[in-house]
């Protein structure tokens, strides 16, 4: 009975030496998606990371949580929960502005130099926001987003890419 014992024993370290082994190898991709904190965010980071780690590192840099500022189910299918650990959560990132055009509806249309687009979504508000300018991009309540402009207003806006 003691051998038997011994036995599960040392192959219960076995295991739990070959779980930690595995989990220490984990591609740095994956160790940046894991410390963001929003779940839409976190979830699209791993799809990123991957896609680029099947492709054997090359093409898109390593997503990063500025990368993944505002990402949302309707930019690339969220994967699988990952488990909870402590995560950071960005608040603002701050881009210079590549294009900036208006709808019929007078809302803005605004790419990025991190390659983001954003729509706005608040009809009763103007920005001036000219291509060559820096905004800011802020976490609102209830999962929203604020443009800053140049002079301190700021709207709702929506990450459609």
């Amino acid at each position: 009975m003691t051998i038997s014992r011994f036995k599960a024993g040392a192959l219960a370290g076995v295991w739990a030496w070959s779980g930690l082994a595995m989990a220490a190898e984990l591609p740095p991709q994956i160790e940046t998606c894991a410390a963001l904190r929003r779940d839409s965010e976190r979830l699209l980071c791993y799809d990123k990371a991957v896609a680029q780690i099947k492709a054997g590192g090359q093409g898109e840099p390593a997503p990063s949580p500025e990368n993944m500022f505002g990402a949302n189910g309707g930019i690339a299918p969220p994967p699988a929960a990952a488990p909870e650990a402590q995560r950071e959560e960005l608040r603002q990132i701050t881009a210079a502005v590549t294009s900036a055009r208006r709808g019929e509806n007078g809302l803005l249309f605004l790419d990025l130099d991190n390659g983001q687009a954003w729509h706005q979504q608040d009809v009763d508000v103007t920005l001036v926001v000219n291509v060559g300018d820096t905004v800011t991009v802020q976490r609102a309540a209830f999962g929203t987003f604020r443009i800053i402009d140049k002079r301190g207003r700021s709207a709702r806006f929506k990450r459609v890419r």
